[in-house]
């Protein structure tokens, strides 16, 4: 992958029915630490242009996000800061309608635009994941991940590549308007309406899960935290299934916790979730706790 591309597939003019998606990468837990940025444009249902970039976020690499996007400092070394892709990006844009899947890329946006006292311009938005909640009745009220939306559409990607996000939310933005029958400058306003939760009938499915006797992990107690490329409670299954007694919330009988991806909005402020912090203090105190990503909660799983 280059440092900076952006190229164009087919020259067209801008039309309403265009829209541009972004989606970025962060360096450690500081939303601000943006160390990639990808976004793709749709016009007609079709990708006509794109835009990716590595960011230098003049920050400390996280181990652990790390582990999640496979970007170090080594790959943002002689890459720009934020200041000037930014400006890259808004030429990009073009004034277009501007999406994301969920709201933290909009958020990172802002506090790097505030960590380098940059004026944020007010973008013509919309939430993605609020167009697949009013679109379809069994997400209105949760399993509207993007990894999660993606696999029930057979759209296959590379999770946690900011171009590859991109993509994946725009094609299901085009779902979502197929299905719909409503165009993409008509959800501007309609997708903050109220999300009627009454319309998705799915019961929530049950986390909690004792491990199978027969699992190369038996005797271990599983806690997940954040969101996960798949439904939570198939994670679940393997983890059951791998032997791991499943729990909901954090007691002392816990040994291993899985770290999802971490929604700012539910943090309320701080860098971590309450179930991290309270397995770092157990950890602290003496107990044995292994902390994963996701991915190497699969490799684990998939070892046993």
């Amino acid at each position: 992958m280059q440092d900076r591309n952006s190229w164009n597939l087919r020259g067209k003019s801008m039309q309403d029915n265009s829209f541009v998606v972004i989606d970025v990468e962060t360096a450690n837990y500081d939303v601000s630490s943006i160390c990639q940025i990808g976004a793709v444009r749709f016009m007609n249902y079709e990708i006509v242009d794109e835009f990716s970039t590595y960011v230098n976020p003049e920050d400390l690499f996280n181990d652990f996000h790390i582990g999640i996007h496979r970007i170090t400092p080594d790959t943002v070394k002689h890459s720009s800061t934020f200041p000037d892709t930014f400006n890259e990006f808004l030429n990009f844009l073009n004034n277009d309608i501007l999406l994301s899947y969920t709201t933290f890329d909009l958020g990172s946006l802002r506090k790097a635009c505030n960590k380098y006292s940059i004026n944020m311009p007010i973008f013509k938005y919309i939430d993605a994941s609020r167009i697949v909640r009013h679109t379809w009745d069994q997400y209105a009220r949760d399993g509207f991940g993007l990894a999660c939306v993606a696999n029930d559409l057979g759209i296959l990607f590379n999770h946690h590549d900011a171009l590859a996000d991109s993509r994946v939310a725009g094609q299901i933005v085009v779902e979502a308007i197929k299905e719909s029958n409503i165009k993409i400058c008509d959800w501007l306003k309609r997708a903050n309406k109220t999300i009627d939760l009454s319309r998705d009938l799915v019961p929530p499915p049950s986390i909690s899960q004792p491990g199978s006797p027969e699992g190369f992990l038996y005797g271990e107690t599983l806690l997940f935290t954040g969101k996960l490329s798949i439904p939570r409670n198939q994670a679940a299954t393997l983890a059951a299934n791998a032997g791991c007694n499943v729990i909901n919330s954090f007691n002392l009988s816990t040994t291993i916790l899985v770290i999802g991806e971490l929604d700012p909005r539910s943090l309320k402020g701080n860098s971590k979730s309450s179930k991290q912090k309270q397995a770092e203090k157990a950890i602290l105190n003496g107990q044995c706790i292994r902390i994963l990503s996701e991915d190497d909660f699969f490799e684990l799983i998939e070892s046993s």
